[in-house]
């Protein structure tokens, strides 16, 4: 693992089941991934979508947990991440939440997971919330041009089905569904099939113990082997047209080795691919105008097969037979090159940087994986090479507005057709394989002076972690936020790429004054990579760029909407670090021109009059609306009440927008700060109504929220002013203090003004969360971004 963590433990319970984890001395939360080993691949072929089915059902109560008690409500109530997600294979539960409430979390997992209720009208009711994601992913492009590829596969593999369940297949109604509902739970659902990985910073005996005490009473059962696993290979074809609206290529590639792990090997090889440096593939497609960047995604992956998907931004579709013959090329000469052992041990050091810097809940996935030999990696990687080099798993996927007939895919029928075969072209190019970074040479000189006006330093945790750099910039662009910020992402792709590969996280927003940066990693690299950084972000934008697809729509408004909240210009840089050290502030005080204290920004009311409605046009059958309202007041007390309001109403936003009323299965709120506005933020996608259709619902859910307020008991208050106290505590961690801090100078708020909010919450009644209600809607200045126009008045 890392130099920075401390050792993997593990046990194998006498039930079946397996244990693993790891001690973070830094953390606040605890991770928890508890995978079931069966997914949409184990379920009938009768029931398409049955295994995704089941995942949800399993929230809808249990045994000795009603859902508004159960894991879920109990990990956000206390300001925690919970989720799940049904892969080909296996079906992963996930939750982060603070350390001390590791066993109550674990005892509902458990709860929920073995003693589920699968109540009849629960069923009918979240049946339609796979219908609507059912109709959502069938019109999304990324997912009809995975379901594309995995037509090429041989035939009876399962990767060429759509499984995502609808009305057709969730025959809820039926016996026959009912009875295979509840034998793939039984079948699948026992402890044998569970791998518990745990990240905290607890001592990894602690863990192991609270672990072993609630899963170990679990009844065993026999482990039958698994069944085989249909063929990828041979092809059923290697070139394919679908119709689609954007004329572009995509390759495929299918592998099949005697091998039963291939993660580590697919890592090596994918980081390979990525690796923008000169005389790597990458730098060749672009040396050859093929295309800009390169993006390499594993679609599938079971003991020795693999299913990737390669796209090409700036590639046409002419471009298929070229960009092929360059991939195949490039493998025939890295197979077997004299550099890959050396490249390994730069991946390992470069994976340990980046895991450095994962929270519990990533290194608890991480820990999923079991580790790899080197021998047995670099043997994988060659045959991988092997075979890419051969070329019978590659699989060309062009996509033109032309009309095609109907293939009958399972689940979901595409236009599509297959294509006829061509020989390859030839492609000369001196490939090379690169196994340096500066990045991780200190003595990188500066080449710039940056002008500063402010810098603030605070020391770090005592038990070490990761450091995070704050910085905020001016934008010199003309163009607006939304293409000013996709130019300057394109410009620093391959250096952000650099910086994420070695465990350095940057999150970029451009708002109408300028820009916020903030990095989070390993200390040491901090300043280098700002060094060259910093540079790309100041100087100027000569020409747009189009913004790249954010797939989810409801993501996409998350991603604009702090161009609704702007900040004061900003004519020098401003930064603020937690945990650098006296040698890397040195560093930082060399790039800048002047260190000052960082001076508070000036608070960033900015009262308007109504609603504010932001229209985002795009092409898609569902619908979304963001809802923003901005705390009017920036007093303490005010803020006290609007937390504990949008604490109440999270769960209840949720439970009648989703659960009741059935609109969609993307649904959020709560109490968010976007740049320097804090306030409740309320979100939604619809397959079933358009956004003004939204918007009256959540402004009917907010007036019928009165009454509820005025029956509110003092065990509800003081339960969510409990919960709040805790978020409100100065920070520990690294990452968090810096976050805390750096959101308190953009809203221009004094550090003490989180301990101000706890005594006021101290003191908060239910007629402060009455009078906060009313404020809500007088709607003075609610901000809307939605993908449609509002209601005509």
């Amino acid at each position: 693992m890392s130099a920075f963590a401390s050792p993997l433990h593990g046990r194998r319970l006498a039930n079946g089941s397996e244990l693993r984890v790891q001690q973070l001395p830094w953390a606040q939360q605890v991770g928890v991934c508890l995978r079931v080993a069966a997914g949409s691949h184990d379920e009938p072929p009768a029931y398409l979508g049955l295994a995704h089915f089941l995942e949800h059902l399993l929230f809808l109560g249990s045994r000795n947990y009603a859902p508004d008690q159960g894991l879920m409500a109990f990990v956000q109530r206390h300001g925690g991440l919970v989720n799940a997600s049904t892969q080909a294979r296996h079906t992963d539960f996930v939750c982060e939440l603070p350390a001390e409430l590791l066993q109550p979390a674990l005892t509902r997992l458990l709860d929920m997971l073995c003693q589920p209720l699968l109540d009849i009208d629960a069923q009918l009711r979240e049946r339609e919330v796979l219908h609507a994601e059912y109709q959502a992913r069938s019109q999304d492009a990324d997912s009809r041009i995975n379901h594309a590829l995995g037509q090429a596969l041989a035939a009876g593999h399962r990767c060429a089905e759509f499984l995502a369940g609808d009305r057709s297949t969730l025959l809820v109604e039926s016996e026959a569904f009912q009875q295979a509902l509840r034998a793939y739970h039984q079948h699948h659902y026992q402890a044998g099939h569970m791998c518990l990985t745990l990240v905290g910073p607890q001592a990894p005996e602690q863990l192991l113990d609270i672990a072993e005490a609630l899963l170990g009473p679990l009844p065993g059962a026999k482990i039958e082997a698994s069944r085989p696993v249909a063929d990828l290979l041979p092809l059923r074809a290697s070139r394919l047209s679908l119709q689609h609206n954007r004329p572009v290529v995509h390759l495929g590639f299918a592998a099949q080795l005697d091998a039963c792990q291939l993660q580590a090997p697919l890592e090596l090889l994918l980081d390979a691919l990525h690796d923008p440096a000169p005389g790597g593939l990458l730098a060749g497609l672009r040396e050859r105008q093929l295309c800009r960047q390169l993006q390499v995604r594993e679609l599938y992956r079971h003991q020795g097969q693999c299913l990737l998907r390669f796209d090409f931004p700036g590639a046409t579709a002419e471009q298929g037979p070229a960009l092929r013959a360059a991939l195949q090329s490039w493998a025939v000469q890295l197979h077997g090159h004299g550099h890959w052992p050396q490249r390994l041990q730069r991946h390992q050091q470069a994976t340990a940087l980046r895991l450095f810097g994962h929270s519990p809940l990533a290194l608890a996935r991480h820990l999923q994986a079991p580790q790899q030999e080197n021998d047995s990696t670099l043997r994988a990687l060659t045959e991988l090479l092997c075979q890419l080099a051969q070329g019978d798993g590659l699989i060309e996927l062009q996509c033109s507005e032309r009309a095609q007939s109907e293939w009958p895919a399972t689940g979901l029928a595409l236009p599509l057709q297959a294509l006829p075969a061509e020989a390859p072209l030839p492609f000369e190019h001196e490939w090379q394989l690169c196994s340096d970074e500066s990045l991780l040479d200190k003595r990188t000189p500066v080449s710039a002076v940056l002008p500063l006006a402010g810098l603030r330093h605070y020391p770090g945790q005592p038990e070490g972690g990761p450091a995070a750099l704050y910085w905020r910039g001016a934008c010199a662009s003309s163009f607006d936020a939304t293409l000013s910020e996709a130019a300057l992402l394109a410009r620093s792709a391959d250096l952000r790429w650099r910086g994420e590969r070695l465990g350095i996280a940057s999150q970029l927003n451009v708002h109408g004054s300028g820009w916020t940066l903030a990095l989070q990693g390993p200390a040491a690299l901090l300043p280098t990579f700002s060094a060259q950084l910093l540079p790309l972000l100041l100087a100027p934008v000569s020409e747009p760029v189009e913004p790249a697809s954010q797939g989810m729509l409801l993501l996409m408004l998350l991603q604009r909407l702090p161009q609704l909240c702007k900040l004061p210009a900003a004519s020098t840089l401003q930064g603020l670090s937690v945990g650098l050290g006296e040698g890397e502030q040195a560093q930082l005080a060399e790039l800048c021109a002047a260190v000052e204290p960082l001076a508070d920004l000036p608070p960033t009311a900015d009262v308007r009059r109504g609603i504010d409605w932001h229209q985002i046009a795009q092409p898609d059958t569902d619908a979304a609306l963001l809802l923003f309202c901005p705390l009017l007041d920036l007093d303490a007390t005010t803020e006290a009440a609007w937390r504990v309001l949008g604490l109440l109403l999270q769960g209840r936003f949720y439970q009648r927008l989703r659960g009741e009323l059935q609109l969609g299965y993307a649904v959020f709120a709560g109490f968010r700060q976007v740049q320097g506005c804090r306030g409740l933020l309320f979100a939604l996608q619809s397959p079933v109504c358009d956004a003004a259709g939204i918007f009256a619902h959540v402004r009917a859910f907010l007036d019928e929220q009165r009454s509820v307020l005025e029956g509110l008991d003092n065990t509800a208050l003081s339960s969510g002013r409990d919960a709040l106290q805790a978020a409100l505590s100065p920070a520990k961690s690294n990452l968090a203090r810096a976050e805390q801090l750096w959101q308190l100078h953009l809203a221009g708020l004094p550090e003490a003004h989180p301990q101000q909010v706890q005594q006021a919450l101290q003191a908060l009644s239910a007629s402060d969360l009455l009078r906060a209600h009313e404020q809500l809607l007088l709607a003075r200045d609610w901000r809307v971004l939605a993908s449609g126009a509002p209601a005509p008045v």
